[in-house]
């Protein structure tokens, strides 16, 4: 999945279109006419022009920057951009010129860190590459799974023996340049030479959130972490990790520096369902199966780690038509607005019958939270996952079409389908990824996360 390794432009100009611009690519209108007016100038000196077929060959490999970068901007793909990058010395400078074009489609990695991505029909592809893992942090034995992703980088951890003995390691890994991160072990012994605590009270809730850091052994499992910002960025980079063992939630923080992590829990953290960053704040969605609450935490820096700094709870006003039979309840962020997407079904004796999607803004303005239902994302479409979500302008592709959300998930039935927000339908997508490929190593169901490339 490295793009940079690219071939020179010597050897590139004399052979045929690559095929992710003359198969993949299909230009418009007014390409077609810029093209054949650049071509109508140039017929001016054509006579001067030596009428070989080198020269012919060499043609396609000296079209202009602008003409490139039009392409480079109608490419969804990730890896179609790569192969145009790779085409010669010229094409891939004439990439970088181009303004920015908008990000490509995402990625789907399944349980093995193979990866599938969106064909012309929306739908997904059939397995493709595999993401190569760092052999010091996986190790001989397997059973990686993949809990996070943020931009290219993806959040994997290794179980240690089994998932109740907690995990053995964590790390960040760009799955296009294979940098690799790590992070402290998740459960491993705690040197309390350097022990800190701190309780904050539950603002519009009851008890408190304990944060300690280097106090004492614990195990934590990821299910879910999540990143402020790109590991790129260094220090600013916050990341967040929920661990379920035994149905014990813990809530654990880190970033650059910190040998260890700052490990929270408390009554408010036990019922945990989605956590996501959004407006510069980490919410938590707790949902049972009476009440439904949101939490806001303030994360500071607090003698060089990492602690909670306020803690707010505010209770979730049931919609009308919600019932006690609901699915999955998923946060994503759309266009700086924070959505809560709700799948379930009429009958509690069918429970894994998905039948029906609705989705909802969170006034946060409000307490309790009202939940506005929506049902149009303005030609937008959102990929949702148990590990990852984000939304994405559909405008800026050919491939799919607005208000449609995805959701890869196997723990309901249909595990892999796509809901239309247009007609309230929903059909099946990913049908031929094989079942293998959703499962760990060790066994377990593995979600699929979506990898969100950031070019």
């Amino acid at each position: 999945m490295d793009s940079r390794k690219a071939t020179s432009g010597d050897h590139n100009r004399h052979r045929p279109l690559p095929d992710c611009v003359s198969k993949g690519f299909k230009p418009s209108r007014s390409l077609a006419a810029v093209a054949k007016t650049r071509c109508s100038k140039k017929c001016a000196t054509a006579s001067e022009a030596p009428r070989s077929g080198e020269a012919q060959h060499r043609a396609w490999a000296d079209l202009p920057s602008d003409i490139l970068g039009i392409v480079v901007s109608r490419l969804p793909l990730v890896e179609d951009r790569a192969k145009l990058r790779s085409v010669c010395r010229a094409w891939r400078a004439a990439a970088r010129l181009h303004r920015r074009p908008p990000p490509p489609l995402p990625l789907l990695v399944l349980s093995d860190f193979s990866f599938t991505s969106f064909c012309a029909e929306g739908t997904l592809t059939g397995v493709r590459l595999r993401v190569p893992l760092p052999d010091r942090e996986t190790g001989a034995a397997g059973s990686v799974r993949c809990v996070g992703s943020f931009e290219g980088w993806l959040v994997a951890v290794k179980l240690n023996k089994g998932r109740y003995f907690g995990d053995l390691r964590c790390f960040l890994m760009n799955a296009f340049s294979q940098d690799v991160v790590r992070l402290p072990p998740p459960s491993a012994p705690i040197h309390s030479g350097d022990a800190y605590s701190r309780s904050l009270p539950v603002i519009n809730g009851s008890g408190v959130v304990k944060c300690a850091f280097n106090t004492a052994h614990c195990v934590m499992s990821f299910s879910k972490v999540v990143l402020s910002s790109s590991p790129d960025s260094g220090s600013k980079c916050v990341v967040v990790a929920i661990s379920v063992v035994k149905s014990e939630a813990k809530l654990a923080l880190w970033r650059s520096g910190m040998k260890s992590w700052c490990v929270c829990d408390g009554g408010c953290i036990t019922e945990f369902i989605d956590i996501i960053f959004c407006q510069e704040k980490l919410y938590m969605l707790s949902v049972s199966e009476s009440t439904g609450n949101l939490l806001a935490f303030e994360i500071s820096d607090d003698d060089d780690c990492l602690m909670v700094s306020r803690v707010e709870c505010r209770e979730i006003e049931q919609p009308v038509g919600m019932d006690a039979y609901c699915e999955m309840w998923s946060i994503v962020e759309w266009r700086g607005k924070l959505l809560i997407v709700v799948t379930y079904s009429c009958d509690a004796e069918f429970w894994q019958q998905i039948t029906d999607v609705r989705v909802f803004e969170a006034d946060l303005s409000t307490n309790p939270i009202r939940l506005i239902e929506i049902e149009s994302l303005d030609g937008d479409f959102i990929c949702l996952s148990t590990c990852s979500s984000k939304s994405f302008r559909s405008c800026d592709y050919d491939v799919v079409e607005g208000d449609l959300i995805y959701f890869i998930d196997g723990c309901i039935y249909p595990d892999r389908f796509v809901y239309n927000m247009k007609d309230g339908t929903m059909a099946p997508v990913a049908a031929d990824i094989p079942e293998d490929k959703f499962w760990a190593p060790n066994g377990k169901l593995m979600n699929p996360t979506w990898l969100f490339p950031p070019e």
